[in-house]
């Protein structure tokens, strides 16, 4: 190749150089087209931790009752069997005496027992008086002290004045309270049935001891006045009487019996 065509070729080599550097910075200079790029909108996770749900604490079930049926009551323990009250059966009794006690005094005393008129009254008595009585007829005493006649019975304060009376401990019991009075004189027994070896214990409440009798008819004990208990193991089985007494105008009394 000739020298001059090697310049040419050189020259057109360092015009094209140059030519595109100069069209590379043009570009670079122009401005560029925007290009919107729209997008569909993306849910976003939360980065804050989820609300946990609140536990409450499972409280344990409470135990349910079973329900007695309508008809039948809670079961409970059996309460003890009272002991029955002892049981006292009059075998006599007999009015002795009275005392006059008329809401109108004084009382009339009449030769016949009836209020017919006034022509059979014989005499009168004042409240208080006591009188002896010898027989009774259908609502009437017949007295004969102080004054002979008859007088009517719903007008005095009476009660037996010789009694025999029979007592009965009962059912699990062991135990009797005696209480009654005296209006006047007399005398008043209350029989047991006790057996050999078994404790007698007596105690006054009100009044003086009862004389305590064995079945042999011998008084068991020395009691004195002022004694309010006696007790003594039997020696024998059959009846045991116990016996107040009355020797002017009467009085209450009250005494307990047990037997062990």
């Amino acid at each position: 190749m000739a020298p001059k065509s090697v310049l040419v070729v050189a020259g057109l080599a360092g015009l094209a150089a140059v030519t595109g550097v100069t069209s590379a910075v043009m570009q670079s200079q122009s401005p560029q087209p925007t290009v919107t790029v729209s997008e569909s909108p993306q849910a976003i996770a939360s980065t804050s931790p989820s609300p946990k749900p609140k536990s409450t604490p499972l409280s344990p079930p409470k135990p349910q009752r079973a329900e007695p049926p309508a008809d039948q009551s809670p079961e409970s323990a059996p309460e003890p069997e009272k002991p029955a009250e002892a049981i006292r059966e009059v075998e006599s009794c007999k009015v002795t005496m009275a005392k006059i006690s008329d809401p109108n005094p004084p009382l009339n005393v009449r030769s016949t027992p009836n209020t017919a008129s006034n022509e059979n009254v014989v005499g009168q008595l004042k409240n208080d008086t006591f009188v002896t009585i010898r027989g009774e007829q259908e609502g009437w005493f017949q007295i004969s002290t102080p004054l002979k006649g008859w007088i009517s019975v719903k007008n005095t304060d009476s009660g037996c004045n010789q009694k025999v009376e029979r007592v009965s401990f009962g059912r699990g019991g062991n135990a009797a309270t005696i209480s009654d009075r005296f209006v006047g004189t007399g005398s008043h027994q209350y029989r047991f049935s006790l057996a050999k070896g078994q404790t007698l214990t007596v105690s006054s409440d009100r009044g003086d001891l009862p004389i305590i009798v064995a079945p042999d008819g011998k008084v068991m004990g020395d009691l004195k006045d002022s004694q309010q208990t006696w007790s003594g193991k039997l020696s024998a089985t059959g009846d045991y009487t116990l016996e107040m007494e009355s020797n002017f105008k009467g009085y209450k009394y009250s005494f307990l019996v047990e037997v062990k």
